[in-house]
């Protein structure tokens, strides 16, 4: 076997030092094979990555977010550029990272939505809506968390500014006689320490960042029971706040969110945020789109306690590319329309969108002027002079080239002894000074790859003949897409575990990943038994979470199709939800033939007398309704299927500058991960038998 190339002799014990590590690393896998950051390996991506290359970028969106912490700065794009493969999605990922940290550690908090998909149809303000309420719904995980953040610390704010509006009697009059006060003096002095008890609860609300426990724990303390605590605040709300649909609105969240920090009782909360309003006024029941101003309510709630939302796309291509020029075409245009929409309607919104250069120039170049010019307002920091977008680095210096070798190497073999080793093992001070030229991370790890496999795997050369040339053998493609599915699947399952309820509030996330995967089974031609002229997501925002259905026209572009809607819930099917989702059978245009709806217990869910009487009513007028089981696999499926697309993609366009047949294995590998979902739909597209398959007004 040659012996490994070098551009200087070494030692016999430096040789042997050397060999002794070469033969440890060839045990294990090429450190620098993973070169695209994806959902499944961020964590892998920040432990081996180099955060000193996009350093300033990353100080720089931390500052930009800062600005929306401090202050109600207008809603505005902040593009970050770059070659593809320059580091844009590493970056977010330490955005997200230092994000968290400040959360833990400082307690300043961040509403990061991070868009996966936004399906073409769906309102994009609707969308962030229910991005917000889903999170704060989760009864677990971050959003659980950040919910009882939230609550405590509006609860503390309401609760201090209604103790130091009371009259000294009515302060006396909110600890009860008797107890641990009676013990303190007669007369006077048991009405002033209650008096002062309820003065220090108002002194302990206006510490910084007051959590729900601690709010509780002062109520408690003074001897103040949290129900007559929550009474105050509502009696607070009561005086200071209007009676028009703005007041209300604000004035529902702000007593909820005190019952969630005061009583620990989510419910109410969570039927606001289900279409609540059966206690409202007439002039909010008749006001119209609540939910858009239900947004408005909880934007203004969160930058008052300093909270910036900070809106996210990452790898913005994969959002929009599709191999139908048409169908790319209006992706791109309602990308760009939706964003300037967030800019024209939502107050105080970050957006953050991490692009390839060239793609952004010409999705700006395509857009309308007034679209232009809202996506491309410059933006200024403090001491630096205005902007339209941030740059990522164009070249990667050799001093970051050898942090890059020495944490990869330690991230894959991290009980190899480098003691005596050169700082850039296994490879040399020319190789490193050799790609030193390439312009991106992605660039880099490709050519370190290549030379760790020169270098760790060489080839027999026999004595006296001369060196063969390089024969790389393109990586196994199909391994590599069931990897990565593997991956998403995992962080999916996670997901719903730790972060998720699986309820109403839930449905449009689920609607997107739905509409996701049908798009790119029809935008690939994999339909089953039949053509599909058109998929598209059919909204109506009037309808709240239900107001979301996947159509797959199967007879024709416009032609009534098959409606795919996703029935979510912990408890009993309620029959108001069915009466919704039948809604769209009554749509002018009329969208579908036929309604299937998926939920996890199947036709169990028309247990209950009513729901089972609208059901078999809808079916007595000849409306072809379904009930499609589901198990918590295809769940994971569901929402690992577009972060697994996005990876997909950009890795099937480095597979296909070696491989040729790359793009017909991507192909074949998502024809194979959809068998059961085409054969769902092969089966929905017939009639069902026993009943008629009318989707017209009856």
């Amino acid at each position: 076997m040659s012996s490994p190339p070098s551009d200087a002799p070494r030692a016999a014990t430096e040789d042997a030092v050397f060999a002794a590590a070469l033969a440890a690393v060839r045990k294990g896998v090429n450190p620098f094979a993973a070169q695209v950051a994806a959902v499944g390996t961020a964590e892998e991506s920040l432990l081996g990555g180099v955060p000193e290359f996009a350093e300033a970028q990353l100080q720089e969106l931390l500052d930009v977010i800062g600005t929306y912490r401090d202050g109600r700065p207008a809603t505005q794009v902040f593009p970050v550029l770059g070659e593809r493969g320059a580091g844009k999605t590493h970056l977010f990922y330490s955005l997200r990272n230092e994000l968290k940290q400040l959360a833990g550690e400082r307690g300043e908090e961040t509403l990061l939505v991070v868009v996966d998909r936004l399906s073409p149809g769906m309102d994009a303000t609707d969308y962030l809506l229910w991005q917000i309420a889903n999170h704060f719904l989760a009864q677990k995980g971050e959003g659980g968390r950040m919910l009882n953040v939230i609550a405590g610390r509006l609860t503390a704010r309401l609760l201090g500014e209604a103790l130091r509006q009371l009259a000294p009697h009515q302060k006396a009059e909110l600890v009860p006689s008797g107890g641990f006060f009676s013990s303190l003096g007669f007369g006077a002095s048991k009405v002033q320490a209650r008096i002062d008890a309820v003065d220090d609860v108002a002194r302990q609300c206006d510490a910084k960042h007051p959590t729900a426990a601690q709010v509780r724990s002062a109520v408690e303390g003074a001897g103040v029971k949290p129900e007559t605590a929550n009474d105050v605040v509502a009696r607070h709300l009561d005086r200071t706040e209007s009676n028009d649909v703005v007041g209300w609105l604000r004035k529902e969240l702000y007593k909820r969110l005190a019952r969630v920090a005061l009583l620990g009782d989510r419910e109410p909360f969570e039927e606001l945020h289900m279409g609540g309003f059966d206690d409202a006024r007439a002039n909010v029941k008749n006001a119209g789109n609540l939910g858009r101003r239900m947004l408005e309510t909880w934007l203004e709630l969160l930058a008052v306690l300093g909270v910036p939302v900070v809106i996210a796309f990452d790898q913005l291509e994969d959002y929009v590319n599709a191999p139908d020029k048409e169908q790319e075409r209006l992706n791109r245009k309602f990308f760009t329309d939706a964003t300037a929409k967030f800019i024209n309607e939502l107050r105080s919104v970050c957006l953050l969108v991490f692009a390839n250069e060239t793609f952004w120039i010409d999705l700006i170049n395509a857009a309308e002027p007034f679209v232009k010019e809202r996506l491309t307002q410059p933006f200024t920091l403090p001491g630096r002079p205005a902007r339209a977008h941030l740059r990522m680095p164009d070249s990667v210096p050799p001093e970051l080239i050898e942090k890059v070798v020495q944490r990869r190497l330690r991230l894959k073999f991290p009980d190899l002894d480098l003691t005596g080793l050169p700082p850039t093992f296994p490879f040399d001070a020319g190789a490193v000074k050799q790609l030193a030229r390439e312009r991106t991370i992605r660039t880099l790890l490709r050519g370190l790859a290549k030379r760790y496999d020169e270098i760790v795997y060489p080839l027999p050369v026999k004595p006296g003949a001369p060196t063969p040339p390089l024969v790389v053998s393109p990586p196994n493609f199909r391994k590599r897409l069931e990897d990565l599915w593997r991956e998403k699947v995992a962080a999916a399952a996670r997901y719903l575990e730790s972060e998720v309820t699986v309820g109403a509030a839930f449905i449009p996330e689920v609607q997107n990943a739905l509409g996701g995967w049908l798009q790119a089974l029809h935008q690939n031609q994999l339909t089953g038994a039949g053509p599909w002229h058109r998929v598209e997501l059919v909204t109506d925002t009037a309808l709240g979470a239900y107001g979301y259905l996947s159509v797959v026209r199967t007879e024709g572009r416009n032609a009534p199709g098959v409606g795919v809607a996703a029935w979510l819930g912990q408890r009993r099917g309620l029959p108001q939800d069915l009466r919704q989702r039948l809604e769209f059978f009554d749509a002018n245009p009329c969208p579908i033939r036929t309604l299937v709806m998926l939920r996890a217990e199947g036709e169990a869910v028309l247990s209950g007398a009513e729901t089972k009487r609208v059901f078999d009513a809808a079916r007595g007028r000849k409306r072809d309704v379904r009930v499609q089981a589901y198990e918590p696999r295809h769940l994971h499926a569901l929402l690992a299927f577009t972060p697994w697309q996005q990876t997909a993609t950009e890795e099937l366009k480095a597979a296909a500058e070696t491989d040729p047949t790359a793009g017909q294995v991507f192909r074949d590998y998502l024809a194979d991960l959809s068998k059961e979902l085409l054969g769902w739909v092969d089966q929905w597209r017939l009639p069902r038998e026993g009943g008629g398959a009318k989707g017209a007004k009856s």
